[in-house]
């Protein structure tokens, strides 16, 4: 036998396992379409239920580019009875795509100006060309680091180029175990050190608005221990996965007398500084965290005054990042507006009802219920403020804490994702080609599982504060 057989057989089998995906996805649309109307499902909401299973089979399997997958998604939602193309690309409106939009720049400038390379000289030397203590490094600093930038897509619009850059110094490839779980610690992991925090984020604030009563202290006396230990056991969790760390192939260079900041790194930095400002002091102005970002970006491509041609920021800046968001936020919205989400949260819900006199049973039935909503709905503010209110009306056929059950829910949608567009701070992280679909998965799995391990060992600490899991 050639030893060419074995690849050929191989790429027979990819090829095999892609049209599945694709026929898989399609059969599961035409299912939803074909079906008899469901009752408390409204054709548009059945229609657009499809759309969201093939949408997300494909996203999870990888079988088309996730930006293809973006098309097919929007022309399926623009196919549902009673919308238009319009309608179904009202995604595409949302602050969170002209974020992104604003902050790739900022982190292309980053990158041209030589910032990126600065700091990766930086933290190469704190790391001591070593890519194990870079992981250590990168998961140690992201607590600090969330005070500073709360925003988790921020942080990763910097960090990326910057450990991206120190990862290429080192020698390490996009198909090495360490670049992998370096970039899937700042996808998956990262968010978990924002949401800590009440103005961390979306799912903070969301969540805390809700629930009601919570001062930042004392959101951060209940949620700093689960979401620590949620980040700091995933990091463990995900070197086990990935296997041990390669050495650096390429040995630091010799320390050089450090330059000064050229002129190019001196404008980025000041315009980095004044964005940075602007999404610090939101509570003054009350400004979406868009608009700074697209400031920063307008002033960094404003020729002579800034440091970034349009030609370099197109080349950096990823339709498939932008078709991706836009189209999972009209999905988001298309669930919540036909009733289809509504429809399966009750649905999800309605099998839990059986659990009220098993409380741990119960808890760990909402983590999975959580987990599964989460795939369909992949807005975190969208999700949460659909689940919390559902988490309520089981706590209460339980005699439960519905504050309990909701900060549970709170932690389920930020702490499992099990494909990359669920959340646009992976996303970025996803793009630059460490890690696949398959990676997250395993890792979304290995966390749904220590996010119940972490919730139960919780349930006594809160009850400690005061905050107990049973009523009565």
């Amino acid at each position: 036998m050639s030893l060419r057989q074995p690849a050929a057989v191989v790429t027979a089998v990819g090829i095999g396992l892609r049209e599945c995906w694709i026929g898989a996805a399609v059969a599961v649309y035409l299912l939803a379409r074909l079906s008899p109307e469901i009752d408390g499902l409204s054709p548009q909401g059945q229609a657009v239920l499809g759309a969201t299973a093939a949408g997300a089979t494909l996203w999870i399997s990888e079988a088309t580019p996730i930006g293809l997958t973006a098309i097919v998604v929007l022309v399926l939602l623009a196919l549902s009875p009673g919308m238009r193309l319009s309608d179904a690309a009202g995604g595409f409106s949302s602050e969170v795509v002209f974020f992104l939009i604003g902050a790739v720049a900022i982190g292309s400038a980053v990158e041209i100006s030589g910032l990126a390379a600065r700091a990766a000289r930086f933290l190469g030397r704190m790391a001591r060309g070593s890519p194990a203590r870079l992981y250590v490094q990168v998961i140690a600093s992201l607590p600090a680091f969330a005070v500073l930038v709360p925003s988790a897509i921020t942080r990763n619009a910097i960090l990326i180029p910057a450990y991206r850059d120190a990862l290429e110094r080192m020698g390490i490839g996009h198909t090495d175990r360490s670049g992998r779980m370096l970039m899937l610690a700042l996808g998956v992991l990262n968010p978990l050190a924002s949401s800590a925090l009440l103005t961390g984020g979306l799912a903070s604030i969301t969540a805390a608005a809700l629930l009601g009563g919570f001062s930042w202290l004392r959101w951060f006396a209940l949620m700093s221990v689960p979401y620590y230990a949620l980040l700091f056991g995933g990091a463990f969790l995900l070197r086990c996965l990935v296997g041990p760390f390669e050495p650096a192939r390429h040995a630091q260079p010799q320390e050089q007398a450090r330059q000064p900041f050229s002129a190019v790194e001196m404008k980025t930095l000041l315009v980095l500084a004044a964005t940075l400002a602007l999404w610090l002091t939101d509570h003054f102005h009350h400004l979406s965290p868009a608009i700074p970002a697209l400031s920063g970006a307008a002033v960094l491509l404003t020729p002579r005054l800034g440091v970034l041609s349009w030609q370099a920021f197109e080349s950096k800046l990823s339709w498939g990042i932008i078709l991706s968001i836009g189209a999972a936020l009209s999905l988001a919205a298309a669930m919540t507006a036909s009733g289809a989400a509504d429809f399966v949260s009750r649905s999800v819900v309605s099998h839990l009802a059986g659990l009220a006199n098993e409380p741990m049973l119960l808890i760990i039935g909402l983590v999975a219920a959580v987990a599964l909503i989460h795939l369909a709905i992949t807005n975190l503010a969208a999700c949460i403020a659909l689940l919390i209110p559902f988490a309520a009306t089981i706590a209460e056929r339980a005699a439960l804490n519905p504050i309990v059950c909701g900060l549970i829910v709170t932690i389920v949608v930020d702490a499992v994702i099990l494909y990359p567009i669920q959340t646009a701070t992976n996303l970025l992280a996803y793009e630059t080609g460490y890690y696949g679909a398959a990676d997250v998965r395993r890792l979304g799995i290995g966390m749904l599982l220590l996010t119940v391990i972490v919730i139960f060992l919780t349930i006594p600490y809160w009850n400690m504060l005061g905050l107990p899991l049973t009523l009565g």
